[in-house]
């Protein structure tokens, strides 16, 4: 490993899919480096509080003591070694001061208000890699520069593993129109759907599923529908459509009056809708699935039934994308498989950081 070309990662958020990265990497990075020549080295961990830096690298223990950190539902300010208040943008000034060079940035929070720290990134020459959906579907005013920079990937916004955003990307660099995109983009919602189906209470699904890692940290992310929006944006951008999250018609599957409550009181109060959904369940014939279409015009996402063959195709947290386009007008491209689980997600932002770390080095090297 020591002959591989070193990579500096410095990675934001360590929840379900930050944490999973990690120990993917930890597990992989010997053999990466062995086949790939690029060795990807975490130099940096940060929450919105504080941070740990190594330009020499954090060692494994380090790591891991760190995700046990967070694991335990506690911030990195405090602990030792930690920079307490070097978070967010400060933290890329920090290590861009220290000299690191050809850095990859990891955005696997949640956060909102990451687009200056993002573009600060990528002004130093680094790459950035995103699990974090709101940079990319925030106003398109600021958000278009992620679509169009080179050293960005995004893998893992659509679909967890799946290979939804490289075959769009494909389909658009290789001139094919696209027309029209639907889809199960949910597999959290998949998961509930089919939970109910099998007579399971809406709020013991809901808990599970956040149990597993399905859901985001708060479950309205999903619920609301503004995940599943937030997934349809960044495709219909990729597509060539610069819509807003207003272009969407949106139906959340809660009470607007749930959406003020904090997450312990919304998850103590989703037992009052279990009768409700239990009896809608009972009324309806059909399967029940979370739906998007979505064109240049705008889109639509709410629950409502489906055919029986697509049914069987979105089974638990399944994900099915089709796209319409000019090369496939008669029938679309299909993506279907699981779109949920930390550890697929996990795996997108490696591959993803893989990838960009192969092409900074051909560039550099087409450089000296």
């Amino acid at each position: 490993m020591s002959r591989a070309r070193s990579v500096p990662l410095i990675v934001f958020g360590l929840g379900h899919v930050g944490s999973a990265f990690l120990s993917q990497l930890m597990r992989m990075r010997s053999s990466l480096a062995e086949r790939y020549d690029v060795d990807l080295q975490p130099i940096a961990l940060a929450d919105r509080r504080a941070s740990f830096f190594d330009p020499d690298g954090l060692s494994a223990d380090g790591l891991e003591s760190a995700i046990n950190i967070k694991a335990s539902g506690h911030s990195f300010a405090g602990q030792p070694n930690a920079l307490d208040g070097l978070a967010n943008i400060d933290l890329i000034r920090y290590v861009a001061d220290h000299g690191i060079e050809g850095a990859i940035v990891v955005d696997a929070s949640t956060a909102f208000g990451m687009e200056a720290l993002l573009a600060f990134a990528l002004g130093q020459g680094y790459g950035v890699v995103l699990a974090n959906k709101r940079t990319l579907a925030g106003p398109w005013i600021s958000a278009q520069v992620f679509f169009r920079h080179p050293l960005v990937r995004f893998e893992a916004t659509v679909g967890a593993g799946l290979p939804v955003v490289s075959t769009l990307r494909y389909l658009v660099d290789t001139g094919d129109a696209v027309q029209r995109i639907e889809g199960s983009l949910s597999g959290t919602l998949g998961y509930l759907c089919t939970c109910l189906e099998e007579g399971q209470a809406f709020s013991a699904a809901v808990a599970d599923a956040r149990e597993m890692g399905y859901t985001e940290s708060d479950p309205r992310d999903d619920l609301s529908g503004m995940d599943v929006a937030r997934k349809a944006i960044i495709l219909g951008r990729l597509a060539g459509w610069p819509l807003e999250l207003s272009d969407l018609e949106i139906e959340p599957v809660y009470h607007a009056e749930m959406s003020t409550l904090s997450i312990a009181e919304f998850m103590a109060e989703l037992p009052t809708l279990d009768a409700e959904f239990a009896a809608y369940m009972g009324g309806v014939g059909g399967v029940l699935r979370y739906m998007a279409e979505l064109s240049s015009e705008g889109g639509s996402l709410s629950l409502r039934m489906v055919g029986e063959r697509l049914a069987v195709q979105l089974q638990g947290t399944l994900n099915q994308v089709s796209f319409w386009t000019g090369r496939y007008d008669k029938r679309p491209l299909c993506i279907i498989g699981p779109g949920a689980g930390r550890e697929m997600a996990a795996a997108a932002l490696l591959e993803d950081c893989l990838q960009l770390a192969q092409g900074m080095s051909c560039v550099r090297a087409s450089q000296v």
